[in-house]
């Protein structure tokens, strides 16, 4: 395949492009922007970095003339479906930009297919699949060029000087540092004159300078001089020089962020040094006087060799090929609701709507459901609404009639209610027609507790419409029709929370069931105290906070409630404290499984578990994770740190499973082998 990058070919000089090079190989084909190659050139995928530089820049003719060609270029991609992949560097442009600038770089961005994150993206919402590709290292590239001596106390920032990396803030913050060994050094090319005079004018012995572009040679010996890299950034995004400095082997001091925490996680805290707000003298001179001993050994970059970040790119290449040659199958008008104070609700069908998302943009029906419910969803800008079931089946029927379109029914656990039974009778004549006129209708991730008299045979209706189907459990299997199994959507979601010490017991308990007996209570607190682990109660539904405080106040602990946050904001808490956890113990199944995906090891040892857990628990081959009633206070009795690690490691292990059987799934969902299948099978019938 022949990739096109949206970056000028790469000179002697090691820059973001060389990484880019690297990835040419018997199957990859890389080529460097020219405004004639993009527009009139051949190429199989485009790779988008810095949607910025494309736009419309300068002023008269020349903005003319830059506008034109860039919506020329957006003309010839959109046209052309050659597949965007685009590589997010920054969230914001560095400087400022015309409203006008600002539209046509969201719409390059919005020709995404994938996006590559290269650093945490926890809030950044997209309609493309988004995947984690760090920075590589420059530990290969520069490993030919000689080193210089440490000078004991430089402090050095180098790279572009743009207002936004808080220079002068550094200035600032070094006036007040009284170390006569001390000194700081500012090394790169400026970007804005009156910073650059700035530096100058600073009447300080201990500063020095050199301003222009430095060649790889001496910037190698530039950073190697330094015993600490100051990078003060305003707003830290991701960052070519601190890999760099960490690459020769020299600690940074960062600004503290999603980022920053990222990569002193990753490498160590020996090696990345955080602040929060302005740098101060007194956090400048404390690093300083940190790392006047060097960190021992080196900083751990093994996951960004450069053979693994070639084959990474390669995947997503393939991957965003595959999607064009299957296509997004036009709309996607997915079932997405749940209740309206249970975040596992939204959980799940995020998980769920992001596989879909393969298939094109969304239409979620709703129902009633309140804005604190949706933004639990993930919903991207491209994604609309519904709120009407009758609205929704309309519009899914027209588009059927326009071309490619799937209709998804809901996932998770229903009953046969009367509500629900109400509508399956409005749905079902309209996937009938939906399905005349070549919509493909796919129902993947649901389970029933058992059949009901009467009313069973509407819902077995409803599996026969389906062209794709996966249940969550072995007895749906058993109501409806045998059909293949799959893990719960929200074991597709992945882990947001802080991976670090896991000092919490959890408990999460329905406020709809009998409270639990003092000996339960009695159990839990021995067991909290045997393996020397705090109590959190937590509420993942709204209506569990009074029963999450008097849990906490019986058991000792510390109560997190659902108050006034919407979904989303009390899913990321909740992550947090899930990830902090050793063990959780809970009847609510998402509970579990959230927890399960944080690494926590999930256990339905409640007094008023019902056989929901054991069924899903079950499938997921943990069937240590329930018990029948009389055994679940003795299991608690017994548990030590010995079988905890165990059933931890196990724990890891079906999580694994259950994610390459979802990724599977989204796999097929995302061709259309199954479509050709459905196909046959409709002629035949």
């Amino acid at each position: 395949m022949r990739v096109l990058h949206s970056m000028r070919r790469p000179d002697a000089e090691t820059k973001y492009a060389t990484h880019m090079a690297a990835v040419a190989g018997d199957d990859i084909e890389v080529a460097f922007f020219t405004w004639p190659r993009a527009i009139l050139g051949r190429y199989d995928l485009f790779h988008l970095h810095w949607p910025e530089a494309l736009v419309g820049r300068g002023r008269g003719l020349r903005l003319v003339a830059s506008t034109l060609l860039s919506r020329l270029l957006l003309l010839r991609l959109r046209l052309s479906r050659v597949p965007v992949v685009y590589t997010l560097h920054n969230r914001e442009p560095h400087e400022s930009m015309s409203p006008r600038g600002l539209r046509d770089r969201r719409a390059f961005e919005r020709l995404a297919t994938i996006e590559i994150h290269l650093v945490p993206e926890p809030d950044r919402v997209t309609a493309a699949e988004s995947v984690a590709i760090p920075h590589g290292s420059y530990a290969e590239p520069y490993a030919a060029h000689p080193r210089a001596d440490r000078i004991d106390g430089r402090a050095l920032f180098f790279g572009l000087i743009r207002p936004y990396k808080g220079i002068e803030e550094l200035l600032d913050a070094f006036a007040a540092v009284h170390d006569d060994e001390a000194s700081l050094r500012l090394v790169g090319k400026p970007m804005d004159p009156d910073l650059a005079g700035a530096i100058a004018r600073r009447d300080d012995p201990r500063i020095s300078h050199r301003f222009g572009f430095v060649p790889d040679r001496e910037l190698v010996a530039e950073v190697t001089a330094a015993q600490l890299v100051v990078l003060p950034y305003r707003r830290l995004h991701s960052s070519g020089a601190a890999l760099v400095a960490l690459s020769l082997g020299r600690p940074v001091l960062i600004p503290d962020s999603d980022t920053g925490r990222a990569l002193r996680d990753e490498v160590g805290a020996d090696w990345v040094r955080l602040f929060e707000g302005p740098l101060t003298g007194a956090t400048l001179a404390d690093a300083l006087a940190a790392t006047r001993t060097p960190p021992p050994g080196s900083p751990d970059l093994s996951a960004r060799t450069w053979p693994a970040v070639r084959e990474a790119h390669a995947r997503v290449y393939r991957r965003a090929l595959e999607l064009r040659r299957h296509g997004r199958s036009g709309s996607v008008f997915a079932w997405l609701t749940g209740q309206d104070d249970n975040l596992g609700d939204s959980a799940l069908r995020r998980g769920y709507a992001d596989a879909l998302r393969t298939r094109g943009d969304l239409v979620a029906y709703v129902a009633d459901a309140s804005p604190a419910y949706v933004s639990g969803l993930g919903l991207g800008l491209a994604d609309r609404v519904s709120t009407s079931l009758g609205a929704w089946l309309t519009e899914a029927l027209a588009a059927a009639r326009r071309g490619p379109a799937t209709l998804a029914i809901n996932a998770g656990e229903f009953t046969f209610s009367g509500r629900y039974t109400l509508q399956m009778l409005r749905i079902l004549p309209a996937l009938w027609r939906f399905r005349r006129r070549g919509g493909a209708v796919v129902w993947l991730g649901a389970a029933v507790p058992g059949p009901r008299r009467g009313r069973t045979w509407l819902f077995r209706r409803l599996f026969r419409a389906a062209d794709l189907v996966r249940w969550r459990d072995a007895r749906t299997s058993e109501v409806f029709a045998p059909a293949p199994a799959m893990p719960d959507w929200a074991l597709a979601l992945e882990p947001a929370g802080d991976a670090g010490e896991r000092g919490a017991l959890g408990v999460s308990l329905r406020f709809d069931r009998p409270y639990p007996s003092e000996a339960w209570l009695r159990a839990v607190r021995e067991l909290a105290a045997r393996l020397g682990l705090e109590v959190v109660a937590v509420a993942q539904v709204a209506r569990d906070t009074d029963y999450a405080r008097r849990l906490a106040a019986d058991l000792g602990g510390r109560a997190v409630p659902f108050g006034e946050e919407t979904h989303a904001e009390q899913e990321a808490v909740l992550r947090r404290e899930y990830a902090a956890m050793r063990l959780i113990l809970s009847d609510r199944l998402h509970a579990l499984l959230i927890a399960l995906s944080e690494g926590a090891v999930p256990l339905g040892l409640v007094e008023a578990a019902t056989d929901k857990l054991a069924r899903h628990f079950d499938a997921l081959g943990m069937p240590w994770a329930t018990a029948s009633a009389p055994e679940r206070i003795a299991r608690l009795a017994a548990l030590d740190d010995v079988a905890l690690v165990e059933l931890a490691r196990d724990a890891a292990d079906r999580l694994g499973d259950a994610r390459r059987e979802l990724d599977a799934v989204r796999s097929l969902l995302a061709g259309d082998q199954w479509l050709r299948d459905a196909a046959r099978a409709k002629t035949r019938a």
